[in-house]
């Protein structure tokens, strides 16, 4: 093995290490040094070549579908992530808060409400990009990254290997060879066409799923940040992602930039807005967004979220006590029906493991983590108090602030005595 590959091969073990100890680590540990050398030998001599996608469908928040990399191509991404992130990550505008360190749901919220309370910001218009990710034209991305790949700061031996990897990933069709389908099969053919990768024109489309496309999806849209802040000059400005709000003291002005901003996405990087998804309204009346209904001095939960803790209670309640007279709800798809087929849930009915008590608590907190941002003391009282029901049995708040939930010592599991022998008289 070459110095390169050898050094190659050195960057993914640490990112190995970074994976923690995830399921397809697990799966691929036994195989791990032979997995890295091949891919370091690969980049290091230019023939790096991403593995077929294996595809399956979610349904939390919405119906949609995932393309999950093999193991080795996940390693790879990693490795091209930590060379490129942090010079492209300096000429994204602050105001873009998905998938980079140090922002995020929370933090954008905060900065809208910021942007919500200053003067001249009465009136809001929120957007949305129809079908984001599968009309993604790779091939101008591609373009994108051809003009930033001279100025990154690295030799051009390693912007080489760089622009190698990164041609493979952004060429590649998730589609083509067939990815393997995975989960709930029913689920995949109930995505609409305009939403599928399956439909997708040749050259357009990234796949939901792997830390390159999230990367990416910034890169693209980094171009309409620009001409928001520089060509518009819009002060108030927030973007997650695909769905983004500006802020103006007057209608008028948003739709003018709403129109701009239209004929930007269409003339440049080959997207449209949604036509049902457009917002126009006062501040006042508080801005749908990342998961609250957010005012300039509070927020609320939205009700969506609060309906899908209630649909994983019912479904809970049922789990654990299969006896009861309640109609049997409906199986959380993806990540608990792949647990349920490798886990014991139960001891028996009305026992849970705890396994399956630590998947609940997981679950339940994640629900109140992203309540407890918001204004919601007396709906997180009263979900545990008035809706947990049985469950109550096994948990507890940590609190009278009810953040979070924790297990009952009753049914946490019991360490063993050790017994001390007594000294010989």
């Amino acid at each position: 093995m070459s110095d390169i590959a050898s050094d190659i091969a050195r960057q993914l073990f640490a990112c190995a290490a970074e994976a923690g100890n995830s399921e397809h680590k697990r799966a691929h540990f036994i195989r791990l040094p032979d997995i890295v050398l091949e891919q370091a030998t690969a980049i290091a001599e230019g023939r790096y070549r991403p593995q077929p996608f294996t595809v399956f469908a979610v349904t939390d928040p919405k119906l949609r579908e995932i393309f999950a990399p093999a193991f080795v191509d996940r390693l790879v991404h990693q490795w091209l992530i930590r060379h490129i992130e942090p010079w492209w990550d300096k000429r994204f505008i602050d105001d873009s808060y998905a998938n980079r360190k140090g922002k995020g749901t929370q933090t954008a919220v905060c900065r809208l409400q910021h942007f919500m309370r200053q003067p001249g910001h009465r009136w809001y218009c929120q957007l949305d990009i129809r079908a984001f990710f599968p009309s993604i034209d790779r091939r101008i991305l591609l373009g994108l990254w051809q003009d930033a790949l001279p100025k990154l700061p690295w030799p051009i031996s390693v912007r080489r290997r760089l622009d190698q990897v990164s041609t493979a990933i952004l060429s590649q069709s998730p589609v083509n060879p067939l990815p393997l389908r995975s989960g709930d099969l029913a689920l995949l053919t109930q995505i609409p066409a305009h939403k599928s990768l399956f439909g997708a024109p040749p050259g357009v489309g990234m796949p939901i799923g792997s830390l390159t496309s999230q990367f990416f999806a910034n890169v693209y849209l980094n171009e309409l940040d620009q001409f928001v802040k520089h060509t518009l000059k819009v002060r108030g400005y927030v973007r997650y992602v695909d769905d983004f709000v500006l802020l103006a003291d007057d209608p008028q002005t948003l739709l003018s930039w709403k129109i701009a901003i239209e004929g930007f996405l269409h003339e440049r990087l080959r997207l449209a807005l949604h036509p049902n998804k457009t917002v126009l309204q006062r501040c006042a009346q508080g801005i749908d967004f990342l998961g609250s209904i957010v005012f300039p001095d509070h927020r609320l939960a939205r009700q969506r979220g609060v309906r899908a803790l209630r649909r994983r209670l019912a479904w809970f309640k049922w789990l654990v006590f299969p006896h009861t007279e309640r109609p049997v709800p409906m199986l959380p798809a993806g990540n608990w029906q792949h647990w349920l087929a490798q886990h014991r849930a139960l001891v028996q009915p009305g026992h849970p493991t705890p396994a399956l008590l630590q998947r609940m608590l997981s679950t339940l907190n994640s629900y109140y983590g992203v309540f407890g941002h918001a204004d919601t003391w007396r709906l997180r009282k009263h979900i545990y108090q008035k809706e947990l029901g049985p469950l109550k049995t096994f948990f507890i708040p940590t609190g009278a602030d009810y953040r979070h939930l924790q297990i009952r010592k009753a049914w946490l599991p019991q360490a063993p005595r050790t017994h001390k022998e007594k000294p010989p008289r």
